[in-house]
């Protein structure tokens, strides 16, 4: 019977009853956070309430949130943040956002995984003349 519910809160009422978020934020080359990444992380701060850890990674830092109930939890205040920091790294980097329904405790928990990415390859104004070989 919980398989019904979830099935029917996941996609039908598209309401869960928890939410939860992962949020990298890169460093810059010499180690440092931009100004505008200490503010998102503010913002999220009262997006979950205060309910959420920051951890150092060598490159990086991590926002993971608690499980917050829905009825505390403003779905456009976070979705603002997230405008945010794709702001922020819209130069750098590609926002990559995932979005995962999972059941948690007779629960239903939509979690948000976060994270700005380097593209592959560089635009193509950035890319370098092509140099022909001495073998040409």
């Amino acid at each position: 019977m919980n398989v019904l519910r979830e099935l029917w809160k996941r996609y039908v009422v598209g309401d869960p009853d928890l939410y939860q978020a992962y949020v990298s934020f890169p460093t810059r080359a010499d180690g440092s956070l931009s100004g505008d990444v200490t503010d998102r992380v503010e913002e999220l701060e009262y997006a979950f309430e205060g309910r959420l850890d920051v951890y150092a990674r060598v490159s990086s830092i991590a926002i993971v949130s608690d499980r917050v109930p829905a009825e505390q939890f403003d779905t456009d205040r976070f979705e603002a943040v997230l405008d945010r920091i794709e702001d922020t790294y819209a130069e750098t980097h590609s926002l990559a956002r995932l979005e995962k329904w999972r059941p948690f405790d007779d629960r239903l928990v939509k979690s948000y995984v976060v994270v700005p990415v380097k593209p592959l390859f560089p635009a193509a104004a950035e890319r370098p003349k092509r140099v022909r070989s001495l073998a040409e």
